[in-house]
């Protein structure tokens, strides 16, 4: 059975894009920022550009601040789900954060990175969809059939870590909760979930012509990986020798 492998991670410089303001459905969009309706479609990664910045419950400097980021010290990759003009003219975007949930960040103060990277998007896609804490896997796929819950200390890292493992019929979802915040290490299912676009029942040359070649093929399973996240798609064979989707993993490292 495939298990999340834990890495160290080695924080990256994160390439910026250069903005230039051009008047776009009603606000201003960044040269190369994707549309409102490319992110509804293909969520994309973001990174905070400035320090302290507030992420709102609403598209406005009015709205209730749900919590600030860009801390010293403190770096996530924000998955990017949603933008709408605010009431100064400006783009805001709807992000979904592992440390404040849901909310909205001013463009000004969002980077995209990442944005030609199909395998990297498909990997925002299934954030998007599974959550960034367990609250919101549950609004998505509804109450889990069990919680479990267990503290313990990984190898090569200095403190406590609770795992809250979220069961459904058909698999289930991996949160670390690490310093207060949760981290999405696993999702694992063998019938029931989408795996955005993938869905059980699909052939190979579906899942080859969304995620192009596999980077490894063994026991009839194909592994695509991007930085430290991967996905394992199981192949089971059908009456006649087909090859159809039966199992879907998502892994990321945790630290």
């Amino acid at each position: 059975m495939l298990a999340p492998r834990c890495r160290v991670i080695l924080f990256r410089v994160v390439p910026l894009c250069i903005c230039a303001l051009l008047l776009a459905g009603g606000g201003a969009y960044c040269s190369g920022a994707p549309s409102r309706e490319e992110l509804l479609e293909r969520p994309a990664a973001g990174v905070v550009a400035g320090s302290n910045v507030n992420v709102r419950d609403r598209p406005s400097t009015k709205g209730k601040s749900l919590g600030r980021l860009g801390e010293d010290g403190y770096w996530e990759e924000l998955v990017v789900v949603d933008a709408a003009p605010g009431d100064d003219g400006r783009i805001w975007y709807k992000i979904l954060s592992e440390k404040l949930g849901e909310g909205w960040m001013h463009g000004r103060f969002l980077r995209f990175e990442g944005l030609d990277d199909p395998l990297g998007r498909f990997f925002m896609t299934l954030r998007r969809d599974f959550g960034t804490n367990p609250a919101m896997t549950e609004r998505r796929l509804g109450k889990p059939l069990k919680t479990e819950r267990k503290t313990f200390r990984p190898e090569d890292y200095p403190e406590d870590v609770t795992s809250v493992d979220l069961r459904y019929p058909g698999g289930n979802v991996v949160f670390w909760i690490m310093r207060k915040v949760p981290f999405l290490v696993e999702a694992d299912f063998e019938e029931g979930v989408a795996f955005g676009p993938i869905t059980f029942g699909d052939d190979s040359e579906k899942v080859e012509r969304l995620l192009g070649d596999p980077h490894e093929v063994r026991n009839r399973v194909w592994t695509y990986h991007s930085g430290m996240r991967r996905v394992h798609i199981g192949f089971g064979l059908g009456p006649n020798g087909e090859a159809s989707v039966n199992r879907l993993i998502f892994e990321r490292d945790a630290y």
